[in-house]
């Protein structure tokens, strides 16, 4: 496992105590990237019990996460497996530095066959996808159509667009993963 963490920490002064904090900004690029290449997590708790946490079930809604008072985000661990699949990255956003609308990685086993798809952006938490081997696009589609029963809605795109770069995505980075791109 090769250590990740994928944050922001910023030192903030308390005003009234005049005691200095650490403010832990998760980044969501990060937590997308991370999702994607199989991250585990490493909590400690104020108690110091230490729990490990799949990333795609760390981010559990819409600014929502399952860190519980006093929580501390430790590391993010990647298995050296999936740094060693082919893989396929896709984003999207309104705007050339801004939020992203649609992000999808797609990851190939050499080994195994087993193709996996991660999305994000689009949806409120990330959400991962496997396969046994490559799909075809009806039944990519299908698994799409079933697993993500409502997309993202906000500023940088509507559920419509989200859908559709969502989709438009999942069926470049398979067909790329298959070679046919």
């Amino acid at each position: 496992m090769l250590p990740l963490v994928p944050l922001v920490i910023q030192d903030l002064e308390h005003r009234n105590r005049r005691r200095k904090y650490l403010h832990v900004v998760t980044r969501r690029t990060e937590i997308s990237l991370t999702a994607g290449l199989e991250g585990i997590c490493t909590i400690v708790g104020r108690d110091g019990d230490v729990r490990r946490v799949a990333i795609e079930d760390f981010v559990t809604g819409n600014h929502q996460n399952v860190l519980r008072p006093g929580d501390l985000l430790r590391k993010i661990d990647l298995p050296a497996t999936a740094l060693r699949k082919r893989s396929a990255f896709r984003r999207i956003s309104l705007t050339h530095l801004g939020r992203s609308a649609a992000l999808l990685i797609g990851t190939l086993d050499a080994h195994d066959g087993v193709f996996m798809l991660t999305v994000s952006a689009s949806t409120e938490r990330p959400l991962r996808f496997k396969f046994p081997q490559i799909p075809g696009v009806d039944e990519l589609r299908a698994t799409l159509d079933r697993e993500i029963p409502v997309l993202f809605d906000d500023v940088h795109g509507t559920p419509e667009y989200r859908k559709h770069m969502t989709y438009f995505y999942a069926e470049e980075i398979r067909r790329e993963l298959l070679g046919r791109l």
